[in-house]
């Protein structure tokens, strides 16, 4: 549950490799979130940033946010999470497309999950409750006077979306009593939640590749299984584990099509 799939490999020689690599590890160190704070960059009609968010002090939880610029109105709220050695910065076109869409899109970088250190994947059962905390910071921001997102947010609509481990994470936050403003959730070759459903009806979707090595097909459908009404289950035909999330690959535009055509049915952009 590392990744979607593979990262091209460089073709320059090892006598090249070793400026390379300064580049690299300083860039690593950019988009890591742990450093100070940097203004929003523009990227076209998106513009990216970095809030330092925490859930104590042994749980840092560095978020990138994505979002529309200029915003004008009120905008949705996703919540993305990574899987096992991921992170928010793997999926960069995804979190633009929904951002392009009129969603505002949070991804954490959990703490012990993440590509940056060892990953433990005991620490799964903890990421729902980082999640849940993380959607609240940035609720928060709508009220925060000059930040650029302060009034455009609609803070009552919020889905929550995950890859692998994160899609696990997700589904944890459909439990028992959770907020109402939780409109609906995307797992995305997960498994079941370490705590079963509940609280206000939020309609789910499921997505598979049918012959994933890492997590069965049939660990989602036993997810799928235990979720309330209503839900869909999508099999991705031939597809492994999430190489469907990347650009480059064929069926990508029909899945993320069918994920933003679910997110925009259920919490639509105003």
């Amino acid at each position: 549950m590392r990744r979607p799939g593979p990262a091209p490999r460089s073709g320059r020689s090892r006598r090249a490799g070793r400026p390379g690599l300064i580049i690299l590890a300083l860039l690593a160190l950019l988009l890591d979130g742990l450093g100070a704070p940097r203004p929003a960059e523009a990227r076209g009609a998106v513009a990216t940033r970095q809030v330092q968010l925490a859930r104590g002090v042994a749980r840092p939880l560095p978020t990138t946010l994505w979002y529309r610029t200029p915003l004008t109105g009120r905008h949705p709220i996703i919540l993305f999470s990574h899987g096992l050695g991921g992170s928010p910065q793997q999926f960069a076109p995804l979190a633009a497309g929904w951002a392009e869409a009129g969603y505002v899109v949070a991804a954490p970088a959990y703490p012990h999950t993440n590509g940056r250190g060892p990953v433990d994947r005991r620490d799964i059962v903890n990421q729902p409750a980082d999640a849940a905390y993380v959607i609240d910071a940035v609720r928060d921001l709508d009220g925060v006077a000059g930040d650029a997102l302060a009034g455009h947010l609609d803070v009552d609509r919020v889905a929550a979306v995950g890859f692998s481990a994160g899609g696990t994470t997700t589904l944890g936050l459909f439990g028992p009593g959770h907020a109402p403003y939780l409109r609906a959730g995307v797992s995305i070759s997960g498994r079941r939640p370490p705590a079963g459903f509940g609280g206000p009806v939020a309609p789910l979707l499921f997505v598979h590749g049918d012959r994933d090595p890492v997590v069965p097909i049939r660990a989602g459908r036993q997810a799928y299984a235990t979720a309330p009404v209503p839900k869909q289950f999508v099999t991705v035909g031939g597809a492994g584990h999430g190489e469907f999330l990347l650009p480059g690959d064929g069926r990508y535009k029909r899945v993320t099509r069918r994920v933003l055509a679910f997110l925009t049915a259920n919490v639509p952009v105003a």
